[in-house]
């Protein structure tokens, strides 16, 4: 099986946040507000997956205002934060 036949087969994409759709680092300000770094193409990825007709999810164990605002940004509809066994929240998605 060829890399386009095996891209067929993908239906949803769900991806970790911090490390992989930022780079990293996680900031405080002086009142510690929290802020990360997220790079624009991995949101035109996500939309142009969107657009495609597929959906896209995060799973993270942090919890995060901004990561949540990331996501309305990007019309992402699966989002789970503060997921400590993500294989279990896995199959409920599935």
């Amino acid at each position: 099986m060829n890399l386009d036949q095996r891209c067929q087969a993908v239906e949803l994409i769900l991806s970790d946040v911090d490390g992989v759709l930022t780079d990293g680092r996680v900031t405080y300000d002086n009142l510690g507000i929290e802020s990360k770094c997220f790079h624009i193409r991995d949101g035109m990825g996500i939309r142009l997956w969107h657009k495609a007709g597929y959906p896209f999810g995060l799973l993270t164990l942090r919890s995060s205002h901004v990561v949540r605002a990331r996501a309305a940004e990007l019309d992402i509809e699966i989002l789970r934060q503060g997921v400590t066994d993500k294989l279990a929240t896995l199959e409920s998605i599935r």
